[in-house]
């Protein structure tokens, strides 16, 4: 295929690998396996019901396991619509059935102290690197040992760290973060299987 022809069909990606040292007239794409970070994680029935009361997960967050190991969370059509339909005839017998009342929380007083953005970012790609060498696509239990030593002690840091500085959205998604990230080498360790859309290579 000739270089202009490639420049001219796709002008957008050209220019956006161009950005990160590519010239795709001349070279390949470089690209290797990935997937969801977190594949329809909450365990549901059909219809929507978790083992947490009031707290229901249909379509892309339910796993449900109507369509397979190999279906990357619960994202078909069918099952959005199935589990919508359960989901909300079952929530209108409950609401019909029982009393309901509203928390009275008492009133949020945020810290007033700033977190550091550049150490959240440090902290925030020590788990995407962390995850990504060692509870990728391709996995192993010695990868999967360290992955969790890593993010324990990064936990607990990041407990103790940012326990008084005030919530922003940085700081939220860092916390989030690193609870998916253990959440992941976890339920990755209880799966000694090449199983849905991750592959175990065997230790030597």
């Amino acid at each position: 295929m000739k270089p202009e022809f490639i420049r001219d069909r796709f002008p957008t990606i050209y220019e956006r690998c161009r950005e990160h040292g590519v010239d795709i007239s001349r070279e390949p794409i470089p690209a290797v396996p990935a997937a969801h970070f977190a594949c329809g994680g909450v365990h549901a029935d059909l219809n929507g019901r978790t083992n947490i009361r009031n707290l229901n997960a249909i379509g892309e967050t339910g796993c449900t396991g109507l369509h397979g190991a190999n279906r990357l969370a619960s994202t078909s059509l069918l099952e959005c619509l199935v589990s919508a339909k359960f989901t909300a005839l079952a929530d209108g017998t409950d609401v019909a059935r029982g009393t309901f009342r509203l928390p009275n929380p008492r009133e949020w007083e945020s810290p007033t102290r700033d977190a550091d953005p550049v150490l959240i970012r440090q902290d925030m790609l020590q788990i995407q690197h962390t995850m990504w060498n060692y509870a990728g696509v391709v996995r192993s239990p010695k990868r999967l040992t360290r992955a969790r030593r890593i993010l324990i002690e990064l936990r607990e840091e990041i407990q103790s760290f940012y326990r008084g500085c005030r919530l922003t959205r940085e700081l939220i998604e860092l916390r989030n973060a690193i609870r998916t990230a253990l959440l992941v080498v976890q339920a990755a360790s209880l799966n000694p299987r090449s199983k849905g859309c991750h592959y175990v290579i065997e230790e030597q």
